[in-house]
């Protein structure tokens, strides 16, 4: 028995020895093969960390780049994906330079003039030397004729005119009350009426008309929020024109126009 013993010990040690043999064959071939594959001198750039493109006006859009803290970063190049197998995949749209003052991450952006529509962007960085990232790839939109034609004038209600005050523009509502099953309004924790905001990418409205006062062209901005206008310098059956802003999204410190609208003040009595 005690022969047996000793055996399995001498039969453990032995496989022991033959894997750490093993571990150091393997330990052997992985270098080799890095070493045959890889090149001594490595200069190897992240890639940006995100990349927003964000439409901000008339075929407009604007691209931050945000870039890590290696300081070998000289610049960003933007690239559009191009399907056109006669020519190049990839056609430069902008190369924003990159002048690092503190090593840390940091966002670079700028603002282009691109026809309109959904396009495939590609953004890599680049060292001095002209070494290059991964790509980021991304997705962005440019609105132009077709967003603008989509988007239309507050609708008003009615023109009225309460001698009294002046004229009034009733606009229709942009806030509705949220209701319960039964049709009643919802109450908050304090007992007052949940409001919502029907279209939250809408802005103002801007009316612009003639001074009966001066003869001097005014425009007022009506937010939002309010459902009523009073003008009380009017020209009786006078024009007044007015455009709607919206945000670009929710948000958006960008906005984009309404075609204007044409409508005329009452005769004044």
């Amino acid at each position: 028995m005690i022969y047996n013993f000793m055996k399995k010990q001498i039969t453990s040690i032995g496989l022991g020895v033959v894997g750490v043999l093993l571990c150091i064959s393997c330990d052997t071939d992985l270098v080799e093969t890095y070493e045959q594959y890889v090149p001594e001198q490595v200069i190897s750039l992240a890639m940006p960390d995100s990349v927003a493109p964000v439409a901000t006006a008339y075929n407009k859009i604007l691209f931050k780049v945000f870039v890590n803290a290696d300081p070998k970063i000289k610049k960003a190049v933007v690239t559009l994906f191009d399907d056109d197998i006669t020519d190049d995949d990839e056609k430069i749209v902008t190369v924003i330079d990159i002048n690092r003052t503190i090593y840390k991450p940091e966002i670079y952006q700028t603002e282009l003039e691109l026809p309109e529509g959904g396009s495939e962007y590609f953004v890599h960085l680049e060292d001095s030397e002209g070494n290059k990232s991964i790509k980021y790839d991304v997705f962005g939109t440019v609105l132009g004729d077709t967003y603008k034609e989509s988007l239309q004038a507050r609708h008003y209600d009615e023109v009225t005119y309460p001698s009294e005050v002046g004229v009034v523009i009733s606009w229709t509502s942009n806030r509705r009350f949220q209701m319960d099953s039964s049709g009643n309004p919802e109450l908050d924790d304090d007992g007052n009426e949940i409001v919502l905001v029907i279209n939250n990418l809408l802005v103002k409205t801007a009316i612009t008309y003639t001074s009966s006062t001066d003869g001097t062209e005014k425009t007022i901005e009506v937010d939002e929020s309010e459902d009523e206008t009073i003008i009380s310098d009017f020209v009786s059956e006078g024009t007044f024109s007015y455009v709607t802003y919206y945000r670009v999204a929710v948000d958006s410190p960008y906005f984009f126009e309404s075609n204007p609208n044409e409508a005329m003040f009452p005769e004044k009595i």
